[in-house]
């Protein structure tokens, strides 16, 4: 596996995910970047960065948020309070 600091070639993907935005829907494209990364929506200009560090963040917030909540609806469902 080669670091993002070290690749010679651009790395630009387009993800499953579709967003509608200006009456259309469109593809997510991701850029990568060796210190963070550039997402956009396919055709569009606007773009937004974000730190990887800070997309991990996210993601284990949001992993804590579904734990909870899982925990909550299996305690309802034996009948606790």
């Amino acid at each position: 596996m080669t670091p993002l600091s070290r690749r010679k070639t651009k790395l630009t993907f387009l993800t499953a995910d579709v967003i509608r935005e200006k009456g259309r829907y469109r593809q997510v494209v991701v850029e990568a970047h060796p210190e963070h990364l550039t997402v956009r929506l396919q055709g569009l200009r606007t773009a937004f960065s974000a730190s990887w560090g800070g997309i991990y963040q996210i993601a284990a917030a949001n992993a804590a948020r579904e734990l909870v909540a899982a925990k909550k609806a299996a305690k309802k469902q034996r009948g606790g309070r």
